[in-house]
């Protein structure tokens, strides 16, 4: 018996991963119904374009996009035209170039090709083969590759060449995309498919005005594509603030905010009935109590809820089976479940103990980061003030910081990178506050 069957689960209940690109993940997304029809409206729209999905970090944004693609895939959305899923999204790094990116565009669809044609036991498309063996191919430079790009209705298009992907250009790959789409466009009968660029953000902000530049006339100006750019919140507006002529390009954006209390406990109880192995009705092993302060400290991270919902279980599984380590009676179940019970009122691990469990767990993980008392004590001041922009350095000054450039690199871009603060963009305007197991930290006086 393993871990979740212990508790009565067939499979965890509060898994962090993202809802995927099928059916059974329909049901476990929750508390969207007004961006899921903003989003369908959007692509219903047009048979190509541009949508912004933004939102904090840990709020389901790729769960949210992965659902509707399913829904609109599949036939099964209410409104909205058959498009082929970007089930390998494009993953965008610090330092990429359009070229760079535009290569991982090419392999993300061919990917996505490929586990679509896997599902549903199709052939690979003629082109879209060769593009495959392309990209894993080892050759000398002297390789040709020769493309079709198919018409309306599957006629033949025009030629295009291409040496290895390494070396084709930009403009090359970009044709390569074409391809492909042209094939999803005239085999599967699809209206179109979905690209989708992921954390976007992580460019800088000149980096991202000059790749979506780039960009505005060349991928984004593809038929039957709609791309999808996910970044953090804010991200429309930032995009708005760096060039007028890529803003106009933007078909639509979505900024999902983070869900209420009451869809947050539907999204619990969804999923504990549908991976709870009893017979009866399940309940969630951490009371609403618990899920919901932890909802709140996050910002409405659905993300950081489950992970520290999944982590109160596994300490308390490890803290009974430690129990039965001094004990003479062995490794019994029955043993086990008396133990167990200890520490549950009414089919749920009691709130009391539920509390001592999770600072147990913040103290351990906080302390973890080797925190000098000078950033202890800057995160303090930052939960104190709510939020702070790098103008604020000033209030800063008793730990020695003289600077906003030494007030936004040396803490602010640092902390923000070990998960300890969100940054939220308003326009031009870029503010920082405590973020998930900071915010608990001050809560529980560790700082």
């Amino acid at each position: 018996m393993d871990f979740w069957e212990r508790l009565g689960f067939r499979e965890n209940p509060y898994n962090t991963k993202p809802l995927n690109v099928n059916s059974k993940d329909v049901d476990l997304l929750m508390g969207r119904n007004e961006e899921q029809i903003k989003f369908l409206n959007a692509i219903d729209s047009s048979s190509d374009g541009v949508l912004v999905l933004s939102g904090v970090p840990g709020v389901g944004k790729t769960s949210f996009f992965n659902v509707q693609q399913y829904l609109l895939e599949s036939g099964q959305a209410p409104f909205g035209p058959r498009l082929l899923s970007a089930r390998q999204l494009c993953p965008v790094n610090p330092y990429d170039e359009p070229r760079l990116i535009a290569e991982r565009c090419v392999q993300s669809l061919c990917k996505s090709i490929q586990i679509y044609c896997s599902i549903t036991g199709a052939s690979l498309p003629a082109e879209t083969k060769k593009i495959s063996e392309w990209i894993n191919k080892r050759t000398t430079a002297n390789y040709s590759l020769g493309l079709t790009v198919l018409g309306n209705g599957g006629s033949f298009g025009r030629q295009i060449s291409v040496s290895t992907i390494k070396d084709t250009t930009y403009e090359g790959l970009v044709e390569v995309i074409e391809v492909m789409v042209s094939e999803v466009v005239s085999t599967f009968n699809f209206k179109g498919c979905f690209i989708a660029l992921d954390n976007i953000e992580n460019l800088q902000e000149d980096e991202l005005g000059e790749s979506l530049i780039t960009f505005r006339d060349t991928l984004f100006s593809l038929d039957n594509v709609w791309w999808i750019l996910i970044g953090q919140a804010g991200l429309n507006s930032l995009i708005e603030t760096k060039d007028p002529r890529v803003s106009q390009r933007i078909s639509a954006s979505i900024d999902l905010k983070p869900i209420t209390d009451g869809a947050l406990k539907k999204a619990v109880d969804q999923r504990v009935d549908e991976f709870h192995s009893g017979q009866e009705k399940g309940s969630s092993p951490i009371p609403v109590t618990i899920y919901t302060k932890l909802f709140e400290s996050s910002n409405g991270e659905i993300r950081f809820v489950f992970k520290y919902c999944h982590d109160i279980c596994l300490n308390l599984v490890k803290k009974v089976r430690t129990q039965m380590q001094k004990m003479d009676n062995g490794w019994g179940e029955q043993l086990f479940n008396e133990l167990m019970g200890n520490y549950f009122v009414k089919k749920e691990i009691g709130e009391r103990n539920c509390n001592t469990l999770l600072k147990e767990l913040i103290t351990e993980n906080f302390h973890g980061l080797n925190l000098s008392q000078e950033i202890k004590g800057v995160l303090k001041l930052i939960g104190e003030k709510k939020s702070v922009s790098v103008k604020d350095y000033k209030d800063f000054k008793s730990f020695g910081i003289k600077t906003q450039n030494e007030f936004l690199h040396n803490y602010l871009t640092q902390l923000k990178d070990k998960n300890l603060l969100l940054r939220k963009t308003e326009g031009k305007l870029v503010k920082y506050q405590l973020r998930g197991i900071a915010l608990i930290a001050l809560e529980q006086e560790l700082l």
